[in-house]
């Protein structure tokens, strides 16, 4: 379904970007809300702190006044002199009382400096069970399972159920700057993906040329039809693109597994594989020919995988910059880097619409009709009313608050990287 600006030039995500808007707003509300509980959190461990040392330093300071009140310099009584027949003989009694007093106060003041090391423990233990920075990839989560930041790229891996194990499938989103979260999949049970994908209901033919060794003779050059083969593992990553194909759709067994080469490469090697997934031997570069039919195969493959990218749930993990969000010091560093993602296009949708303070898009529904849609401005900033001025600055990339609100967007720079493509279903 395509979009369109509110003066009908086109829009260029294919997405209702005013509901990603919305929701990718409330999800870096609740990051802030998160970075705002951090702070607290803080707070409440200097002030725990402080608190002891400055109870202890008192504690210190009776210790001196009681020592020197009873008496510290002098000798300690002897242990088998305090008690027995003998003890009102070998000490006399003021000094057994004196040194009664004398451990009972130590006694204490060793007492009051626990109890003192115990309460700042205790503040510090709840403020940490608090555990602020777990609450972004929940937030995250739910925005990400249901919509797309501007240009984000998918990569999967995706293995077959053999020997009676289910499929699994998992997605890996990567944005432009650095954020990247991967995913679970909840394949339908009649989707193409749910099983073994043979080649030749894919609508594709294919063949490659293998040396391969006979029982009885000396190896060469074997022509292996594909068209019966099934796909039965694909991985699209960063640092990989790879395919296997076997015969058997029900067990493991002997397969042939294709590797890519990089972005713009034409290479793909061979390797026979057996059915525990060690390598029968080294890898062979295939032909150019064959090569152009396993490159059109694998842009089949990927293109009828994107279409699981709608069926992706919950999200496993997530980082930016390769940092687990649950570990990134401050988590509005998190808020700023998607706010700075959708910056750009509210800012242009703001300048495409007539209407003051609001954002308008229109989409196309065919036979010549199209529906409007639109939110004001305050539907976005109000979602931010609950955060602190400072947190609510975040959003004046979005250039939405009136100029006497807004101080000036703040500048976040972050890594730019060059996620994999998964192709659209």
């Amino acid at each position: 379904m395509r979009y369109l600006y509110a003066d009908s030039t086109t829009f260029p995500l294919p997405q209702n970007f005013l509901a990603t808007l919305c929701a990718g707003t409330d999800a870096c509300v609740a990051i802030l809300k998160a970075e705002a509980l951090v702070d607290e959190c803080n707070r409440v461990t200097r002030e725990a702190e402080v608190k002891a040392t400055r109870e202890l330093a008192q504690v210190s300071a009776l210790a001196h006044r009681v020592d020197a009140a009873l008496g510290g310099g002098a000798e300690p009584v002897p242990a088998d002199a305090k008690d027995g027949p003998g003890a009102s003989r070998s000490a006399n009694p003021g000094d057994l009382a004196l040194a009664k007093i004398r451990e009972q106060a130590w006694a204490t003041l060793d007492q009051s400096r626990g109890d003192v090391l115990k309460s700042r423990d205790a503040r510090i233990t709840a403020a940490i069970n608090v555990a602020p920075r777990s609450l972004v990839l929940p937030a995250l989560s739910q925005f990400m399972a249901t919509h797309e930041l501007p240009d984000t790229a998918w990569g999967i891996r995706w293995t077959a159920g053999l020997g009676g194990a289910s499929t699994r499938a998992e997605l890996y989103a990567r944005t432009p700057f650095g954020l990247e979260a991967t995913f679970e999949v909840a394949i339908p049970t009649g989707h193409v993906w749910a099983r073994p994908a043979q080649v030749r209901l894919l609508g594709m033919q294919a063949s490659v040329t293998l040396v391969k060794k006979p029982l009885v003779g000396k190896a060469r050059p074997t022509l292996i039809k594909l068209d019966e083969y099934y796909v039965t593992h694909v991985v699209l990553t960063a640092d990989r693109a790879s395919m296997r194909l076997s015969k058997n759709s029900k067990n493991p067994a002997e397969s042939i597994e294709f590797v890519f080469g990089g972005e713009g490469s034409a290479e793909v090697t061979a390797t026979g594989v057996d059915k525990a997934n060690y390598p029968l031997g080294e890898g062979a570069k295939l032909c150019r020919a064959d090569a152009a039919g396993i490159h059109r195969l694998w842009n089949r493959v990927t293109t009828t995988l994107g279409s699981l990218v709608v069926y992706r749930t919950r999200a496993t993990t997530a980082k930016l910059g390769g940092v687990l969000v649950s570990e990134v010091p401050r988590p509005e560093v998190i808020a700023a880097a998607v706010v700075r993602a959708l910056a750009p296009h509210v800012r242009e949708i703001a300048a495409r619409t007539t209407t003051p303070r609001e954002l308008a898009l229109k989409r196309e529904l065919g036979d010549g009709c199209r529906e409007e849609l639109f939110i004001t401005y305050d539907t976005v900033l109000e979602r931010a009313k609950d955060l602190s001025a400072a947190h609510q600055e975040v959003f004046d990339m979005y250039g939405l608050r009136e100029p006497e609100d807004a101080q000036g967007a703040v500048v976040w720079r972050l890594p730019v990287v060059r996620p994999p493509r998964l192709k659209a279903g």
